[in-house]
């Protein structure tokens, strides 16, 4: 006798082949889908200029394969309903609605001889179905077209996107430069405020710009602002060196070696520490010795290193040189109260000279990290390969002018003999000149114009333009004008550089402006500032 769930069993069947054909419907179309996100998604992140080849190829490759699994999964666990399966099966394997009507019969529990009879035919019909054959597994063209349309696409911007993949590379170089010396700002940050031989005054002096700039270039860590921030905090640290301190050091350092080289005189251990570059510690050594223990004999040693210590550093620090002499003098008449003070006045003038000396090489030395550190994002933007052109490019002219002087160094010979290369004229004549003869031209030719700045880049490269500086393209001033006359500037200089210099600023931060052309335009604005 045949029941319901015969029909059941057969329906399941037809089902599981249902949730088939959908998912590998639905598996195309999620490689459609992802392969348009990553077109998209790609085409975005190039106009940014932060998208690498790599990452493109990435970005592709892994919505291709993520979307299709994650829609032909949705596809097959999809809910299906048992009665609107019955009926599609009905209308696909033209069933005639038996296979609905049963299970509507069987849902409102009426049973009779008819209704066994309608489901006896209804799985009696079903059995004859060919699943396989009425429901293929089949691609739609339509979709299969636009498949390969999004892959050409892609291919296109994969094979003609090299430009928009170079700045992307540039820009990511340039933002590990600019990470890399904020990191390096930072270290040398921590670095100053554990130096113990700087003040907690010379610290806040040193790291302020530093800390400064460290804000800056994580609100503009682009190359140009960037480059700005380096150049600027570097200029601004050199101001606290000097080039006094640096001799003063010098000479400390040398009188220094000079008294380490006298074994068991009472500087020696100043003189060690001086040479060491430590004149912190020369002062604690300085201050350490003993007038009231000293012989006659070594009170008149200690006065001669004094005053030779004087003589170096008469000229870089008089002040301390005066203490120096001062203690000397106290120790030739005896007064060894006067030569102590003295010396002690001289050890603490001579840490504050090791305080300047530690503030102003820490500063000359952060200024040229902060300076090289410049030069390190100039480079991974590009502007290395820029500036060997141009040596590149002095070099072959210097060459040239080279040649021709050594080619012009050979008429100048007394011999007689011909230059090699060169052309003899003619034998004057036994005719005499004509007395009508007009002026020559006294060797003056037409000006031949060598070099025309048309283009930075040649005539295939990139064109810069500034905007017009009146409405509608209107020059603003009088016109027209005699070029022989002098003109009239009626717009002041101050008033519309900034306006120029914010379109400059705009054009370089969105990319307008060819990196090889930066360093030109930054350098220009920078002389033209007011």
């Amino acid at each position: 006798m045949t029941s319901i769930s015969d029909l059941s069993k057969t329906l399941n069947t037809w089902t599981r082949r249902l949730r088939i054909q959908r998912a590998l419907t639905w598996s195309l179309r999620g490689l459609i889908i992802g392969l348009a996100l990553a077109l998209l998604f790609g085409m975005f992140g190039l106009f940014q200029f932060n998208l690498l080849r790599s990452e493109f190829l990435a970005l592709v490759i892994s919505l291709a394969l993520i979307s299709p699994v994650i829609a032909s999964l949705i596809a097959y666990f999809w809910p299906v309903q048992p009665m609107r399966a019955a009926r599609y099966f009905d209308r696909t394997f033209h069933l005639g609605e038996r296979v609905s009507t049963a299970l509507e019969l069987d849902s409102e529990n009426i049973h009779t001889d008819i209704t066994s009879r309608q489901l006896e035919d209804a799985v009696r019909v079903s059995k004859k179905v060919k699943p396989n054959r009425d429901l293929p597994l089949r691609l739609k063209k339509r979709e299969l077209g636009y498949t390969l349309l999004v892959i050409a696409l892609i291919g296109l911007v994969w094979f003609r996107g090299e430009k928009f993949f170079t700045a992307a590379a540039q820009a990511r170089a340039v933002q590990q430069a600019v990470a890399e010396q904020a990191a390096n700002i930072e270290e040398t940050i921590q670095k100053i405020e554990a130096n113990e031989n700087l003040t907690e005054q010379q610290k806040e002096e040193l790291t302020a710009p530093l800390e400064q700039a460290l804000e800056q270039l994580q609100e503009n860590p682009s190359l140009e602002g960037a480059v700005s921030v380096l150049t600027d905090t570097s200029e601004k640290l050199e101001a606290l060196s000097s080039e006094q301190t640096e001799q003063m050091s010098q000479a400390l350092q040398q009188a220094g070696n000079e008294l380490a080289q006298q074994e068991g005189s009472p500087l020696q251990g100043v003189g060690q520490s001086l040479a060491e570059g430590n004149p912190i510690a020369a002062a604690n050594e300085l201050a350490n010795v003993d007038t009231s223990q000293l012989s006659a004999s070594e009170a008149g040693e200690l006065a001669d290193q004094l005053e030779a210590l004087a003589d170096a550093l008469q000229s870089t620090n008089p002040q301390l040189a005066e203490q120096l002499n001062q203690a000397a003098q106290a120790l030739q008449n005896g007064d060894m109260a006067a030569a102590q003070e003295a010396l002690d006045n001289a050890s603490q003038m001579m840490a504050q000279a090791g305080q300047q000396i530690a503030q102003s090489q820490t500063a000359s030395q952060t200024a040229q990290q902060l300076q090289q550190g410049a030069g390190q994002v100039v480079a991974a933007g590009g502007g290395q390969q820029t500036a060997q052109t141009s040596q590149n490019g002095q070099g072959q002219q210097g060459s040239g002018q080279s040649g021709q002087s050594n080619g012009g160094s050979g008429s100048g010979t007394g011999s007689g003999s011909e230059a090699q290369g060169s052309q003899s004229g003619d034998e004057a004549s036994s005719s005499p000149i004509d007395q009508n003869n007009g002026a020559g031209d006294g060797g003056l030719e037409g000006y031949e114009q060598i070099y025309a700045p048309s283009l930075l880049g040649g005539e295939d490269g990139a064109s810069v333009a500034l905007p017009n500086s009146g409405e509608d393209g209107d020059v603003i001033g009088e016109g027209p004008t005699d070029p022989s006359q002098p003109g009239e500037s009626l717009v002041p200089y101050s008033e519309v550089f900034s306006q120029y210099n914010e379109f400059n600023r705009e054009a370089i931060e969105s990319g307008q402006i060819p990196v090889e052309f930066m360093d030109i335009i930054r350098n220009y604005f920078d002389s033209l500032k007011p």
